[in-house]
């Protein structure tokens, strides 16, 4: 098990909590551009195999439609991350004891260039492409669980349908810590989470007053 850490809104970290379930990110959501496309694509042939022409669908909407992930990172302390992923700190961090029970589970490499294309292309050649990223996003941490989209939800607001993991033996909620800048209460977290196990932590981040930095103060 490793623990780690799930940045979202406050709003979905409380429907996590009362479902006991993540949502699972589709690939055509992730905000690197260059998301499953970390080969060198130079090569028109391989580049149209990536995109697709014209009704032909592209390698990358393909996998889209088949696969989503899990994303966690090491470090729940990081102020980035806090902004880009929490709501501008409004929101809540989740940790978990994270395991690969539940699919392909590994760390995010950071490279400096792409790799070249494979003279054969094989099933680890797809899980290379998944974890591998710009050295630009090292500062995430990023840990990720590779799963195969099943029954997903509709769900009228969002006006697509939404895919989640439950909460499990490979996922294991451990720590809720609240935002610097979230207005939610311990009292609400604690309603949010009964019957889960006492050894789960309540926590919030405040701002540190001599540095640029985070720490934490448990409920």
């Amino acid at each position: 098990m490793n623990r780690l850490y799930h940045f979202t809104s406050a709003n979905f970290a409380f429907d996590d909590l009362r479902n006991r379930r993540l949502k699972i990110a589709q690939l055509d959501d992730l905000n690197d551009p260059f998301e499953l496309k970390s080969v060198n694509l130079c090569n028109p042939a391989h580049a149209q195999a990536f995109d697709g022409i014209g009704e032909h669908e592209g390698f990358k909407a393909q996998m889209a439609q088949r696969y989503g992930v899990l994303c966690f990172s090491e470090d729940k302390t990081d102020v980035l991350q806090w902004a880009h992923y929490a709501d501008r700190h409004k929101g809540i961090c989740l940790g978990f004891d994270v395991s690969g029970s539940e699919g392909k589970f590994g760390l995010v490499q950071y490279v400096s260039k792409r790799f070249p294309f494979p003279d054969r292309p094989h099933l680890d050649f797809m899980w290379k492409l998944l974890s591998t990223k710009s050295v630009a996003w090292e500062y995430e941490k990023e840990w990720r669980v590779f799963l195969r989209l099943e029954e997903g939800i509709w769900n009228e607001g969002a006006g697509r349908v939404l895919y989640f993991a439950d909460f499990g033996s490979g996922l294991v909620l451990r720590e809720v810590i609240l935002g610097a800048a979230n207005k939610n209460t311990f009292g609400e977290v604690l309603d949010a989470t009964q019957g889960y196990p006492g050894t789960l932590q309540v926590a919030r981040m405040d701002l540190s007053c001599s540095r640029f930095e985070l720490q934490e103060t448990s409920a």
